[in-house]
């Protein structure tokens, strides 16, 4: 059968906490999620308001997605995309490109100007974005800090 591409609602992101479980735990993430963990990051996203969320879905059952959320700042009304993630029996198929292309459509219908997102500044994921027209920052910069 297919992949859809198609909007998501609450439902479908919060399902999409297994797809984090997994895909992040394989390279270049080597990222330990549990469900429970990845299922409320799933529920902060989906309940921001103005949210936008797109799934690949096959019979009914999701295997990728991405979520961006309105982000205004000086330039304009922006879309930041702070997840997307395709299973890892469903990568190397263009699902994650394709994702991406319906999220800039429907934040373009929605009359978002611009799109950004975080990512790592080498390696697979950054070529992935890349090619998906992306350009790293020349101007800023990640800083974090522990508040442990």
């Amino acid at each position: 059968m297919p992949v859809i591409f198609q909007r998501i609602n609450q439902d479908h992101a919060l399902q999409a906490a297994t797809i984090i479980v997994k895909a992040y735990s394989e390279p270049p993430w080597n990222e330990e999620w549990t469900f429970d963990r990845a299922a409320a990051r799933m529920g902060e996203l989906s309940t921001t308001p103005g949210w936008l969320g797109v799934g690949a879905l096959e019979d009914g059952r999701l295997y990728g997605f991405a979520i961006g959320l309105p982000h205004t700042s000086a330039s304009g009304r922006g879309l930041y995309i702070p997840e997307i993630a395709v299973l890892p029996s469903h990568q190397a198929r263009g699902i994650g490109k394709q994702l991406l292309k319906l999220l800039e459509a429907e934040a373009r219908n929605a009359g978002f100007s611009s799109a950004w997102l975080l990512s790592q500044g080498q390696g697979a994921a950054a070529e992935y974005y890349k090619a998906s027209g992306y350009e790293q920052a020349a101007r800023l910069r990640v800083y974090s800090k522990s508040l442990q």
